[in-house]
């Protein structure tokens, strides 16, 4: 082998030895280095790690307890149902009758069943509100105050910033935080909800003390408070379309300078077999504005006299004449990925 090909032999084994020191120096006596981390991270990252965490000791914390609370709440029942002069008590409610011609048609024999809940329990007049209108009257009938304390004074109430009317029971906003992608406008979190009725129903006291309640339909319980039953809201429930009930008015007539009051006027296109038109859904937002979301439907004959057959959101229905349909649930879609639900007959 020539000498200048042994010399560069030699010289590999010192240049790795050379490096491996180095390596050595720097790990066995590294030098400080210095540097600046903002916050936010660190907060962000220690906010959602307490967020995980307390949501985790919660929930563990609630399923742990249940068994003493369920115990507790039936022990604090039975203390004050024997203490009670009655065992159940059904209070029936219905908007608008008048108690006079009510009393008049149940001595009359025309009211029998009424007849017979009056015999067995109570039944007399109650002296209404001012204005006697429904979410009044309701209002004051579940909080035992007037329009003063319970701030409702009718089914619309005003923006103090605009005059616009609004709904005097529910306040409805969309989340605080939205994502752009596009033309989309993708919401981050769920819709806020706030009830606008003061006061304290009287089955929120009644909870307090071990008395559970069934709320059925009653006017201004949404969004339903929490306390110790169960609530189906009624009159007042803001639809998908943000209103107490939006009426949508099917024609084949060509559009017009007059428009249906309070309601929706929709074209029915005719076709080769029948007729499709669509039912209106929610507006949502989108970069350049707002749009409507919809749910498209086909109707057409299914063979048999004063019936007809509807294709809607994948399903199919049988109508007759005179008959209204079942509750049939739809999905409007109102951006990627995100559906909104509803009911409709």
């Amino acid at each position: 082998m020539p000498i200048r090909e042994r010399q560069k032999t030699r010289a590999v084994p010192c240049a790795t030895r050379a490096l491996l020191a180095t390596a050595a120096v720097l790990l066995l006596a590294p030098l400080s280095a210095e540097a600046y981390v903002g916050p936010g991270a660190g907060f962000a990252f220690l906010s959602s790690f307490l967020v995980l965490l307390v949501a985790f000791i919660s929930s563990v914390f609630s399923l742990v307890t249940f068994p003493l609370r369920y115990l507790y709440w039936a022990w604090k029942r039975r203390k004050v149902m024997t203490r009670a002069r009655v065992s159940r008590m059904v209070i029936l409610g219905l908007d608008g009758m008048d108690p006079q011609l009510c009393a008049k048609y149940m001595n009359e024999g025309k009211m029998p069943n009424l007849a017979r809940l009056r015999d067995q329990g109570t039944f007399m007049p109650l002296q209404t509100t001012y204005p006697a209108i429904s979410p009044v009257a309701w209002s004051s009938f579940q909080t035992g105050v007037n329009p003063g304390q319970h701030n409702i004074y009718d089914f619309l109430a005003r923006d103090h910033k605009t005059y616009f009317p609004l709904l005097s029971s529910a306040e409805i906003q969309g989340p605080r935080r939205k994502l752009r992608l596009g033309k989309h406008v993708i919401p981050i979190g769920r819709p806020r909800t706030k009830l606008l009725r003061k006061s304290v129903p009287f089955w929120r006291y009644l909870g307090e003390v071990g008395v559970s309640c069934s709320v059925l339909r009653v006017p201004i319980t949404f969004p339903p408070e929490k306390y110790h039953g169960l609530v189906l809201s009624g009159m007042c429930v803001p639809d998908l379309l943000g209103s107490q009930g939006t009426f949508s008015f099917y024609t084949t007539r060509e559009q017009d300078s007059q428009k249906s009051p309070g309601g929706q006027r929709i074209q029915i296109e005719k076709t080769d077999d029948g007729f499709r038109s669509y039912v209106p859904g929610p507006d949502y937002e989108v970069r350049n504005g707002t749009a409507s979301a919809r749910v498209p439907f086909r109707v057409r004959a299914n063979g048999k006299d004063n019936e007809a057959m509807i294709e809607i959101d994948g399903q199919r229905l049988n109508l007759k004449k005179g008959e209204y349909s079942g509750w049939t649930q739809l999905k409007f879609k109102v951006g990627p990925a995100i559906k909104v639900y509803g009911i409709c007959r």
